[in-house]
C-alpha cells in the first residue's frame, strides 16, 4: 500500500478504465478538492499512448482543499466501470467517497481497516438520473 503524505491526503488508484474514463473521475476530484499551485490534475494526465495497456491511474486529494459543493462529473460520463481504491485515513478517506458518490454510482466493493489508515474498493459508474 502506498501511503499519502498526511494524515489529510487520500491516494485514489483507479484501474479497470481507460484514459478518458479516468480524466472524467480526477475532474470531479479536481471539482470537490481543487488544488492549489502546481499543474492541476487535468494537466498531469498520463498520455494517450499508454491507451490499451494495463494501467492503474493514480492521483492524491488534499482533503483540507474541500470545497463543499456537490461534485459532478462536469457533464461527461463515465464509458464503462472504473475500480477506485482509496487509501488513507478513515475520515479523509470517507470525504473522497462522499464526493464520488455525488458525481457517479457507488458500490462499495470492501473495506480494510489498518492501524492508522483504511483501504476502500470501490465501483465507479455513471450517475444514475438526477437527484
Amino acid at each position: 500500500m502506498s501511503g499519502p503524505e498526511s494524515a489529510d491526503h487520500v491516494s485514489v488508484h483507479l484501474t479497470g478504465c481507460g484514459y478518458e474514463d479516468a480524466n472524467v473521475v480526477f475532474d470531479a476530484l479536481e471539482a470537490a478538492f481543487p488544488e492549489g499551485k502546481g499543474p492541476t490534475r487535468s494537466e498531469s494526465r498520463a498520455s494517450r499512448a499508454d491507451e490499451g495497456k494495463p494501467m492503474i491511474w493514480c492521483t492524491e486529494v488534499d482533503t483540507r482543499r474541500r470545497t463543499g459543493a456537490k461534485a459532478e462529473s462536469a457533464g461527461a460520463e463515465l464509458a464503462g466501470i472504473v475500480t477506485a481504491d482509496l487509501f488513507g485515513a478513515a475520515d479523509p478517506v470517507r470525504q473522497v467517497k462522499e464526493e464520488l458518490a455525488a458525481a457517479f454510482g457507488v458500490e462499495d466493493h470492501g473495506t480494510v481497516s489498518g492501524e492508522h489508515e483504511l483501504e476502500v474498493r470501490l465501483r465507479l459508474t455513471a450517475a444514475t438520473g438526477a437527484d
